[in-house]
C-alpha cells in the first residue's frame, strides 16, 4: 500500500493512508515541497502483533515498513496549500479548486512475519498455510488526486504497482512448524491509498 501526505512551503502536514490503517498497520507519513511541480516524501507504517493467537490459527501480518518517493503535480496553481486556501479565503468552493492531479514514484523496504493470513483476490496463496519471515525491496508508481475539504484537511486517492524481490524463510505452517529452506522471488505489489490529510499551520 502507498503511504502519502502533503507539506507545502512554510506549512507542515500529516497523513495516514486509510486502506493501510484496514490492515491493522498504524502509519504515517510526511511530505516536503522542492518546487512548485515536485515533493518529496517519507513514511513507515508497523503492524507488531498477531491477528488471531490462538495455535490453531496464529494468524500473522507482522511487518515494518519504510518508504520514500517523490511527487510531481500537474496543476501547479493548485498544489499549493496557499493557492488552495485562497479558494476557500476568496469563497471560490468549485470541485475544479480543489482538485489536483499527482504521480508519485516511491521505493519500499520491509521486514515482515507473515502466516496463515488470506489475501484477498488470491494474492500471496503461499502464506495461507505457511509462514515466511524475511525482507522486501520494491520500486513503484501511483496516479492520484487530492481533494481539499477545508483549510487544514485534505483527501487523496491513489493507486499503482511496484515491481519487488523478497527474500525469506519458509516454514511448514503458520505456528512453529517445520523448517522449509531459504527462498527469494520477483513479486508484483498492488499500491492503494485513501489518505488523510492534516494541514499544520
Amino acid at each position: 500500500m502507498g503511504i502519502s501526505s502533503s507539506l507545502f512551503a512554510q506549512h507542515n502536514a500529516l497523513s495516514t493512508n486509510l486502506a493501510y490503517d484496514a490492515t491493522l498497520s498504524p502509519n504515517l507519513a510526511l511530505e516536503l515541497r522542492l518546487s512548485p511541480s515536485w515533493s518529496a516524501r517519507v513514511g513507515a507504517g508497523l503492524q507488531a502483533w498477531d491477528l488471531d493467537s490462538r495455535p490453531a490459527h496464529n494468524k500473522k501480518l507482522r511487518h515494518l515498513l519504510v518508504g520514500a518517493g517523490a511527487r510531481r503535480y500537474f496543476d501547479q496553481q493548485r498544489d499549493t496549500v496557499q493557492s488552495r486556501r485562497r479558494y476557500f479565503d476568496q469563497q471560490h468552493d468549485t470541485v475544479q479548486s480543489r482538485r489536483s492531479s499527482f504521480l508519485e514514484l516511491n521505493a519500499i523496504y520491509s521486514h515482515y512475519n507473515v502466516g496463515g493470513f488470506k489475501f484477498p483476490f488470491g494474492l500471496y496463496s503461499a502464506v495461507k498455510d505457511r509462514r515466511l519471515q524475511g525482507d522486501l525491496v520494491a520500486l513503484g508508481a501511483q496516479y492520484g488526486y487530492s481533494w481539499m475539504l477545508s483549510r487544514s484537511w485534505a483527501v487523496e486517492a491513489e493507486a499503482g504497482v511496484a515491481v519487488g524481490y523478497a527474500w525469506f524463510k519458509e516454514y511448514d505452517c503458520p505456528h512453529c512448524g517445520s523448517y522449509l529452506g531459504k527462498d527469494d522471488r520477483i513479486f508484483l505489489l498492488p499500491q492503494l491509498g485513501i489518505n488523510v490529510v492534516y494541514i499544520i499551520n
